[in-house]
């Protein structure tokens, strides 16, 4: 599967790179960050579907219409109908192109990858267990700005898991977060 995935990603860093900029127009580089939360109602892990909701932090950089993000996301336990899971969080960064809509509104389309990781106890075992999965996936991250420095944001994602070790399962999530960012 990786030999397939790593061609196409060479691919999309040369659109990314070539493709976007254009070096006639003035480009803006900024950053932002921000948090939101939400509601996660696909969390797959191996053979178990429950949802939850969660809470994210991120940061965004944007360059012409190019945009990169790295968000860190907390499952919140006692959201999750499943009295074995411990806790879940996940990185991932996203790479994409952002399309300006109108003046407040743009709506980034972004490639996701990254790793989602869960604690649980395994049914009659005793002790908590840690699992890791690799994944890959789509974000749809509109937000509308408010002024110059606050908009708000919608996230809505889906991150399809791999198996990382003959021993885990993959760990698949789609969500939709509400939030708020500030540009610096």
């Amino acid at each position: 599967m990786c030999h397939r995935i790593f061609p196409l990603l060479g691919g999309l860093f040369y659109f990314f790179a070539f493709g976007i900029s254009n070096p006639l127009s003035a480009q803006t580089l900024s950053l932002s960050v921000g948090a939101s939360a939400g509601y996660a109602p696909l969390l797959t892990y191996g053979r178990s579907d429950r949802s939850g909701g969660e809470i994210a932090l991120f940061a965004d950089l944007e360059y012409g219409k190019a945009i990169g993000r790295f968000q860190f996301t907390y499952l919140l336990p006692g959201t999750v109908a499943n009295d074995n899971l411990k806790s879940g969080y996940a990185f991932h960064g996203s790479l994409g192109y952002n399309a300006p809509v109108t003046a407040q509104l743009s709506v980034p389309l972004m490639l996701t990858g990254g790793v989602s990781i869960v604690r649980f106890t395994a049914f009659g075992s005793a002790g908590t267990f840690t699992d890791a999965s690799p994944q890959i996936g789509l974000t749809v991250s509109p937000y509308y700005k408010i002024n110059d420095q606050i908009a708000l944001q919608l996230a809505l994602r889906y991150i399809h898991g791999f198996v990382a070790d003959t021993r885990s399962d993959p760990i698949h999530l789609a969500d939709a977060l509400i939030g708020i960012r500030y540009t610096l």
